[in-house]
């Protein structure tokens, strides 16, 4: 197939056209399909399809998200579980079954849910030729100018190509974190003011919560929903402000309950990576629960030994922000 059959594809992509719950803004249409298929050329522009197979990744579901947030209210979720399943009938978009599922996969509805999806399928493909197609960046532009100008308000459009730029900033500023990281053998202030913070908060984000697979450092609780949503947070051990570091390793993987009160200087970690817990947490009228019980665990560190916490982080913060006594 060529390049404008795909064009024809992309513009004329079937939505729910509900004028009660779609507003002009995404031109009285569901925006799933086109959010969706902007984060997949993302995906392409950061190298990270190299087969043509299209998994439901947290870092896809995040994209997407992204995106939603742009054009929805907050209050508002978007579930990639629509668009990832129905874009099927675009005909461009292959749904692959595991071995042996394939008739489960045949009467599946999405009312299901996501992780019932998840069991049947390694993914989604596409054509061939629209894979090839989208290994170029010329045709990757090609087709996000028609997805925003056909499905988004003018308004919206500035504000979807800034994203883009935005995700592809952050995947390369990730990867900057990570080379350093491996190479730079002594503790490193960088200065990176002239990076715009979304580019910085998305690609340290990116580099902590997966270096920590999703687990939290201090508890250990490692949950993602079925539509991809993780528990935990990127936090940085010497703040933002203070630092100006993103160096992984002064970073953390934390869940919303410790990461506050990490903050809040009520946990720390020993120059030997064991917990510890500020007498304040005990105290009347407190009722801290599990939270007691860490003290004297170890760090549940990285999977990759390299981006383990400095000490001189953990140091600096168990000295400026922990309640010792």
């Amino acid at each position: 197939m060529t390049m404008e059959h795909y064009i024809q594809r992309f513009a004329r992509l079937n939505a729910n056209k509900n004028r009660k719950m779609w507003t002009a803004v995404t031109t009285h249409r569901a925006p799933h399909k086109p959010l969706l298929l902007l984060a997949v050329l993302d995906l392409f522009a950061q190298d990270s399809l190299t087969t043509n197979l299209i998994e439901l990744s947290p870092e896809l579901v995040e994209i997407f998200d992204l995106y939603w947030h742009k054009v929805r209210p907050p209050s508002q979720r978007g579930s990639i579980l629509y668009p990832f399943y129905y874009l099927q009938s675009e005909g461009f978009w292959h749904l692959l079954p595991h071995p042996g599922q394939e008739s489960a996969l045949a009467v599946y509805r999405p009312n299901a849910g996501l992780s019932a999806l998840n069991t049947l399928i390694l993914g989604a493909t596409l054509d061939d030729d629209l894979y090839w197609l989208l290994c170029t960046s010329e045709s990757r532009h090609l087709l996000r100018t028609v997805l925003i100008d056909t499905y988004f308000a003018p308004e919206l459009h500035a504000l979807l190509l800034e994203q883009g730029a935005v995700n592809a900033a952050a995947y390369q500023y990730s990867q900057e974190l990570l080379t350093k990281a491996h190479t730079v053998l002594k503790e490193s202030t960088q200065e990176v003011n002239d990076i715009p913070p979304p580019v910085r908060d998305q690609g340290f984000r990116r580099v902590i919560v997966r270096a920590y697979d999703h687990r939290c450092a201090i508890c250990g609780v490692r949950i993602l929903t079925a539509d991809g949503h993780t528990a935990v947070a990127a936090a940085h051990i010497i703040p933002w402000s203070v630092s100006h570091n993103d160096d992984p390793r002064n970073g953390l993987a934390l869940c919303h309950l410790c990461h506050w009160t990490f903050d809040q200087g009520l946990v720390t970690f020993s120059d030997q990576y064991q917990v510890k817990t500020s007498p304040q947490l005990a105290s009347t009228p407190n009722l801290p629960g599990h939270l007691l019980t860490f003290a004297g665990r170890p760090l549940i560190g990285p999977m990759d030994e390299a981006l383990r916490p400095f000490v001189d982080s953990i140091r600096w913060h168990r000295q400026e922000v922990f309640h010792g006594r």
